[in-house]
C-alpha cells in the first residue's frame, strides 16, 4: 500500500512574525522553519498504516522553495521511505491554486492508494490545497480525520473517524482517496539518531515547475495586505472574597466595558 503525504514547511509556532515592508508577505528574517504540525500528524498516521499492513511505502511530496528540503529531511527521519520535491524559489509565495496544480500533476505520475495531508497549514490558516488536489484528480476527499479505525487492502477501503459539529462521523472510503488529518490520539514520533542518519541517504527526487508547463498555473488569488493582530489588553484580576469579586466584575462590565 503506497501512501503519499503532502507536506509543507511553515514558521515555527514560537517564531515572532513580522510583516514585510510591502505588507503582502511575512518577513523571513530570523525565522525558524518546521514541518507544518498537522502534516506531522499525517506522516504519523501514514507510518502507522504502513506498520499495520506491513507493505508499501510512505512517500513525501512537497512543493516550495529550496529551504523546504530541511522539512523533507525531518519527515524522512521520522520514517518515510523517500520524497518527491517540486523545487523552485519562485514558489515561496505562490497561491494555493498554483501549488495544488503542481502537486496534482505530479501525483498523476506516482502510484498511490492513499494521499494524506494535514487539515490546514498554520501560516495562512488555509485548508484549500488538499481539496483542490482531490478535485483535480477526481478522487474522494475526507477532511479533519482524527483516526483510521479500519484499513482493508483486499477490499481497498479505509474507515475514517472525523469530528463534525461536536460529534463524530464514521466514513467508509473507497481507495484511492485523499484525506486531511487532525491530531486525534497521535503524537508524531521523534526522529532517532539512526533515523536522522538514514534520512541523509534517502532519495529525494527533485522536480521543476517547468516540467508542468502544459498546465494552467495562473494564480487565482492575491494577498493585497497583511496586518498583525492587535495587541491584547492586560487581563484585569479582581481580589477579595467571591461576592466582592462578582460585584467588582459587574461594575467593571457596566462602567468600563459598557457591555451591560
Amino acid at each position: 500500500m503506497n501512501i503519499i503525504v503532502i507536506i509543507r514547511q511553515t514558521p515555527d509556532t514560537e517564531t515572532k512574525i513580522r510583516i514585510s515592508p510591502e505588507s503582502t508577505k511575512i518577513d523571513n528574517t530570523g525565522i525558524t522553519w518546521i514541518i507544518n504540525p498537522y502534516d506531522e500528524f499525517a506522516i504519523e498516521k501514514a507510518l502507522k498504516i504502513k506498520e499495520l499492513v506491513n507493505a508499501g511505502e510512505v512517500i513525501l511530496l512537497a512543493c516550495g522553495p529550496s529551504r523546504t528540503e530541511e522539512a523533507i529531511r525531518q519527515g524522512l527521519a521520522m520514517g518515510a521511505d523517500r520524497a518527491v520535491f517540486i523545487k523552485d524559489d519562485s514558489l515561496e509565495h505562490a497561491c494555493p491554486f498554483t501549488i495544488s496544480k503542481l502537486i496534482a500533476n505530479e501525483l498523476k505520475n506516482l502510484q498511490f492508494d492513499l494521499v494524506l495531508s494535514g487539515k490546514k497549514v498554520i501560516d495562512l490558516e488555509s485548508t484549500q490545497i488538499p481539496i483542490f488536489v482531490a478535485e483535480e484528480l477526481g478522487i474522494t476527499h475526507v477532511s479533519f480525520v482524527m483516526k483510521f479505525t479500519e484499513v482493508d487492502i483486499a477490499k481497498k477501503i479505509v474507515v475514517c473517524d472525523r469530528e463534525a459539529e461536536g460529534s463524530h462521523e464514521i466514513i467508509e472510503v473507497q481507495l484511492p482517496a485523499l484525506i486531511t488529518c487532525d491530531r486525534g490520539e497521535d503524537h508524531p514520533r521523534y526522529a532517532s539518531i539512526t533515523g536522522i542518519m538514514k534520512a541523509k541517504k534517502k532519495e529525494i527526487s527533485i522536480k521543476s515547475p517547468n516540467e508542468a508547463s502544459s498546465i494552467d498555473l495562473k494564480a487565482r488569488t492575491e494577498i493585497v495586505n497583511m496586518d498583525l493582530p492587535p495587541s491584547r489588553k492586560e487581563a484585569k484580576i479582581f481580589g477579595g472574597e467571591i461576592p466582592d469579586k462578582v460585584a467588582s466584575l459587574v461594575k467593571a462590565l457596566r462602567e468600563e466595558a459598557k457591555v451591560i
